[in-house]
Parts: C-alpha cells; structure tokens; sequence
C-alpha cells in the first residue's frame, strides 16, 4: 500500500485544512473537513501530526473499499468532476463464459485493397431493451460490391428483413435503424443479424461476411429506475454497465451524431468497442480524435 504520508498535502495557514472527497459507484456521498490549529513547528512535532491524518485517512479508505468506494483528495476534485463519459461506460456481459456467437467477417484482399467487415456486437448474444433497436457495423473503406444486410429469426427461414445496396460506398462505422424499415423484435427471442459485401452475385461463397446475435429483453424494475434518473452523460454507462450492449452503444451513438466535433464522445465509443475485442473499428474511431 502506498505511504498516506508521501500524498498527504497539509496546507498551513490560519488552520490546517485536509478535504477528504468520498464517491460510492461514482456519486458524492460524504465530504469531510478536518481542521485543527496550527500550533506546530517542524520537525518530530509536524510528523506526529501528519502521521494522525495518516492513520485517519487510511481508517477511510479500509471503510470504502468494503463499499467498493473511491477516496480522491480536495486537489483531485476539479480532475474528477471534469472526467470524461468513458470513466463511466464500463460493459458488463449478462453471463460469464457463454459461448461465442459473433462471426468476425476479417479482411478481405491484400495491401491497399484489403477491406475489414465487421458487426459491432459483442462476442456473446447481445441484448437491447427496445422493440426497434439499430444495429451497427463497421467497414474499413468503400468497396466495389454490393451490401446486404439480413435478420433472421431463430428456427425461421423468411428472414425478417432483408436490406440490398446496389454499392457499399460508405467507410466507417454505419448505422441501420430497424424503425426505419418496420422490423420489430419479440421479448426473448434471438436473431441473427448477418451483413456481407457481395463481390460476386454467381459465387457467394465469396463473400465476405460477419454477423452477430441480438435479443430482446425486458428491463428489470431497479434498471427503469436507474434509466429515468440518468443524465444524458450518464445514460450509456446505466446500459453499459447492466449489459445492455445494443443501447449502450445507440446511445453513444446518438450523442456523436448531434456533437459529431465532439473527441470525447469518440474516445468513449472506441473504448466501448475495444472492450468486447472489436479492434480495427475502435482503431478507426481512435484516430477521428487525432485529427
């Protein structure tokens, strides 16, 4: 454990000021002034002082980590207050160890010419609270072949939508929002969403092609409660952290759309997207901050 007496800041003037900050799952929940006069001179009489704030503070800090609490002092305030959204959006999977469902499309050609098709899922079923959610995919750079994108229910075979584009002239992270093609998903039921650049229509077996899982769920009453008290800022790491990934990530999503300068936002969605192992689209959205 690092010495309390090397970070300690006793500031001297007419009283002898240390201000204790302490968070509970990232929310103010006490603030503390200790003062005391400041009848000292250096020496073994300063030490004896600061080593009682020492062993106060440490008492602190063994009472928060039973809560999973934070401890921040009086000169970290402005930094913790001026956090970014991706200190807050932390996904967290529904289940542990559940088996892969996401099909990576990789990379298709060599060189300049090489094009990386991917979903933006996670590598387990993903979840999203909404009838009509969107669904997000990531392609490198245009191509000269056709796009599909298709939702099959489980055991179904007449996909539930079918989406052709003549040519997939867009690069970057691309967005199909079900709403805008009257698909709708039924509470506990899974679809496979699939997308493919079609290079040719008579050969399909060279597509290249990437796809994931999507459920419906409902939203437990404690999560209602927790998405009607949150903030726009605060909203994604709500869904994040309940393992609502689809939300999570629509939301994100939302904010960029409307602050499309914003860096911020970004970094939180490539941070997002490097979390459940989709690198070349956090890379890509990593380096739209550098410019």
């Amino acid at each position: 454990m690092p010495s309390w007496e090397n970070d300690l800041k006793v500031k001297i003037r007419a009283t002898v000021e240390t201000e204790i900050f302490l968070t509970h799952d990232g929310e103010p929940a006490t603030i503390c002034v200790i003062s005391g006069k400041p009848n000292v001179t250096p020496g073994t009489k300063m030490k004896r002082n600061v080593s009682f704030y020492s062993r106060l503070l440490s008492l602190v800090a063994l009472i928060l980590s039973c809560r999973g609490g934070e401890v921040a002092f009086a000169a970290d305030a402005g930094q913790t207050a001026a956090a970014s959204p991706s200190s807050s959006v932390r996904f967290r999977p529904l289940t542990t160890g559940a088996p892969s469902v996401r099909v990576t499309g990789g990379s298709r050609g060599t060189g300049d010419s090489s094009i990386t098709l991917d979903v933006l899922a996670p590598d387990e079923i993903g979840v999203t609270t909404q009838e009509q959610p969107s669904l997000f995919w990531y392609q490198s750079k245009p191509a000269d072949a056709k796009f599909e994108l298709t939702l099959l229910q489980d055991n179904k075979v007449k996909p539930v939508l079918q989406v052709l584009v003549e040519r997939s002239t867009k690069a970057g992270i691309q967005r199909l929002k079900l709403s805008e093609h009257g698909a709708k998903l039924t509470p506990g039921v899974e679809y496979q969403w699939v997308v493919a650049l079609v290079t040719d229509p008579d050969n399909r077996s060279s597509d290249l092609v990437a796809s994931g899982v999507i459920k419906r769920v409902e939203p437990a009453a404690d999560l209602k409660g927790k998405i009607a008290k949150a903030t726009p800022a605060s909203l994604a790491g709500v869904y994040a952290e309940a393992g609502i990934w689809y939300d999570a990530l629509a939301v994100l999503s939302d904010q960029i759309e409307a602050q499309p300068e914003n860096k911020s936002l970004r970094e939180t969605r490539s941070d997002l997207l490097r979390q459940v192992g989709l690198k070349a689209a956090a890379a890509s959205e990593g380096a739209l901050t550098k410019n």
